[in-house]
C-alpha cells in the first residue's frame, strides 16, 4: 500500500518538506497561518521527536479542512495544552478531522437545542 487511507499522503514520492511545508501553510488565511506557526514551535519545544515531516503530514492530512475548524481545533489543543502531555500532530490532525467529520450533525444537534426565533406576529391596534 503507497497511499494513507487517512490523508492521502503518497508514501512512495519524496517531497521537498520545506517547500511542501510553505506552500500548505500560504493556502490558509492570516490567522490560520498564525496559529499554525505558534502550535508548530510549541509542539516542536516540548516534543522532540516531533519534526518537520510530521509536521508536513500534519498539514498534509488537514489541507482540505475548512480554516475556521482548524482554528477552532488549534484553540481547543492549546486549551487543553495537550503538548505538555506529549501530544503531537497526529493528535491534533485527529481533532481537526474529527471535527471537520462532525461538523454537520454538531450544527444540526445546536440548532435543535436553541430552537429558532420565533415568527413575528403582527397586531392590529
Amino acid at each position: 500500500m503507497n497511499k494513507c487511507p487517512a490523508c492521502g499522503y503518497k508514501i512512495s514520492d519524496s517531497y521537498n518538506v520545506s517547500a511542501e511545508i510553505t506552500k500548505l501553510v500560504k493556502k490558509r488565511n492570516k490567522r490560520t497561518r498564525k496559529y499554525l506557526n505558534k502550535i508548530a514551535s510549541k509542539v516542536s519545544e516540548y516534543i522532540p521527536s516531533e519534526n518537520r515531516l510530521s509536521y508536513f503530514r500534519f498539514l498534509f492530512g488537514i489541507k482540505d479542512v475548512d480554516d475556521n475548524i482548524v482554528d477552532w481545533a488549534i484553540e481547543q489543543y492549546y486549551k487543553g495544552r495537550y503538548y505538555l502531555s506529549g501530544k503531537g500532530f497526529a493528535y491534533l490532525r485527529t481533532i481537526v478531522q474529527n471535527r471537520n467529520k462532525n461538523i454537520g450533525v454538531l450544527k444540526k444537534t445546536e440548532r435543535l437545542l436553541l430552537g429558532s426565533t420565533p415568527p413575528v406576529i403582527e397586531t392590529e391596534e
